[in-house]
């Protein structure tokens, strides 16, 4: 009886042992190479919409390309956040009436609530003069307004805020905005952080007075819009409020796969760059299993001249 527990005991702990190897993988004997007679110091010069033909040496199990154009940079494959110049921009048209500031503009990092009382009360901070606003029924480009100041860091948050407001004892002011972009710009990209279009259910709005019932802020894809009352209309005050916008976030850079493990190994690769500029082109080659995973990766400078 004791010798069967013996055994048993032992093929226990060799089972326990086998389960707890992990499954080993080689790191990739790859290599990446061009024509060494585009070569002009360390950098590789082609024509623009030339085929740039990438010769490739070893063996890996998958392989991933980044052509260094925008959006296909490895060095950005993990971004989640980058603040640039954040701009706001809208166009306005004021109808009827002659009553004068009427739109104001405002912007706050700092609003804790959506509650009426929590948004007359945050500290928001004017930005009206920062903008060029219609005096008449001709549209007038805001111009390119500078918000980069209005935000801590990438991670931030902005409340961009309309506020109407209309006087009784002559015509109210019609105001129509269209074309209002919030973009967060870099000097070879720019990210749309909002618009008309993408945040059209997404304001909100608020006022004291709802008496004519279109003396309040309407919002569609294509404008946001408060219609005022005739002279004998109550004071009205009318707020519209866009979303959080996180201006610093982006979307990461993606790779395009040219092999994977079920496919043979590769002697090249094919593509053309139509846009001159200096790229850097990342080849990443990489093995692996459930356990791990083992890569290099090679780097190449391209020229692309007209």
């Amino acid at each position: 009886m004791k010798r069967s527990f013996f055994i048993i005991l032992a093929g226990l702990v060799v089972t326990a042992v086998s389960c707890t190897k992990n499954m080993e993988v080689d790191r990739p004997d790859f290599q990446v190479s061009l024509n060494a007679a585009n070569l002009v110091a360390d950098t590789f010069t082609y024509r623009m919409g030339d085929t740039t033909r990438f010769q490739f040496t070893g063996s890996a199990g998958n392989i991933a390309f980044y052509s260094g154009e925008i959006g296909k940079r490895y060095d950005n494959r993990v971004v989640s956040h980058r603040l640039g110049q954040l701009t706001l921009s809208f166009a306005s048209k004021a109808e009827w009436g002659t009553q004068t500031n009427t739109l104001k503009v405002f912007v706050t990092n700092k609003l804790t609530g959506l509650d009426s009382a929590t948004v007359v009360n945050a500290p928001w901070t004017e930005i009206t003069s920062r903008a060029a606003l219609a005096t008449s029924a001709t549209v007038v480009n805001s111009g390119t307004i500078d918000l980069t100041d209005q935000v801590a860091n990438a991670e931030d948050s902005l409340f961009i805020a309309f506020r109407y407001s209309g006087v009784t004892g002559s015509t109210q002011r019609t105001w129509t905005i269209t074309n209002y972009l919030v973009n967060n710009v870099f000097p070879d990209q720019t990210y749309n952080v909002s618009s008309l279009t993408t945040d059209a259910s997404f304001w909100t709005r608020y006022g004291n007075v709802w008496s004519p019932a279109t003396a309040r802020w309407t919002a569609t894809a294509g404008d946001l819009k408060i219609t005022g009352g005739t002279g004998t209309a109550p004071t009205n005050t009318s707020w519209i409020i866009s979303r959080p916008l996180y201006v610093g976030r982006v979307s990461p850079d993606v790779s395009t796969g040219i092999k994977s493990i079920n496919e043979p190994d590769k002697t090249g690769y094919d593509y053309r760059y139509n846009s001159p500029g200096v790229y850097k082109a990342t080849f990443v080659a990489f093995n692996h299993t459930l356990d791990e995973e083992k890569s290099v990766i090679r780097e190449l400078i391209i020229k692309v001249i007209p």
